[in-house]
C-alpha cells in the first residue's frame, strides 16, 4: 500500500517492457497527515469531554450565552483550527425535548452560532466556520429524564477537508 500523496503511473515503450513511475508530492502528503492529525485531535477532546476531564460546552437556561467553563473548550478547538487553517468546522448544536420544537431549532441555532462567534474572536477565520442547530431532532439519550434531557443539550464539533459548495 502506498502512502498518501503518491501517485504511480505506468510508461509502456513495449508491451513487455512497462516500469512503474512514482510521483510523491510531499505537500500533498503532509496535508493529509495533518488534517489526520487534526481529526485524532478533536476526537481527543471530545473523549475528555466525555470522561469528565473538559467541561462541555453549555449554556445558561433558555439562553444562547456560553458559560464560562465552556471557554476551555473553545479555546482547544480554536487552536486546532488556527494551526489546520485549510479545515472546515461544522459546530451543531442540540437541545433537549422541553419547550416546543419551534422554540428548540432557535435556540440550537443561536447557540451554535455563540460558539462561532466565539472561535472567531479567538482567531478562527470566518468562512472555515458553518453551523447548524438540530433542536430536539437527533437525542442520544431519553427525554423522559434529567440525565437524559441533559445529555441530549450539547453542541458537536466535525472537521471536513472538502468546500463548502460540495457539501451544502
Amino acid at each position: 500500500m502506498l502512502p498518501h500523496g503518491v501517485l504511480v503511473s505506468f510508461l509502456a515503450a513495449a508491451p513487455a517492457l512497462a516500469a512503474p513511475l512514482i510521483k510523491w508530492n510531499p505537500d500533498e502528503a503532509q496535508r493529509e497527515a495533518s488534517e489526520e492529525e487534526a481529526q485524532e485531535e478533536l476526537a481527543d477532546i471530545q473523549a475528555r469531554i466525555d470522561r469528565g476531564d473538559l467541561p462541555r460546552i453549555q449554556f445558561d437556561l433558555d439562553s444562547f450565552k456560553l458559560r464560562e467553563e465552556a471557554y476551555e473548550v473553545i479555546d482547544l478547538i480554536a487552536d486546532l483550527m488556527t494551526r489546520n487553517p485549510r479545515l472546515k468546522l461544522r459546530i451543531t448544536a442540540h437541545t433537549c425535548a422541553l419547550a416546543t420544537r419551534d422554540y428548540n431549532m432557535k435556540l440550537s441555532r443561536n447557540r451554535a452560532k455563540s460558539v462561532k462567534e466565539a472561535l472567531v474572536k479567538r482567531g478562527v477565520p470566518p468562512p472555515s466556520i458553518r453551523f447548524t442547530g438540530r433542536g430536539p431532532d437527533d437525542p442520544i439519550a431519553t427525554n423522559r429524564t434529567e440525565e437524559g434531557r441533559e445529555r441530549n443539550r450539547r453542541v458537536e464539533f466535525h472537521l471536513l477537508k472538502r468546500d463548502w459548495s460540495s457539501i451544502f
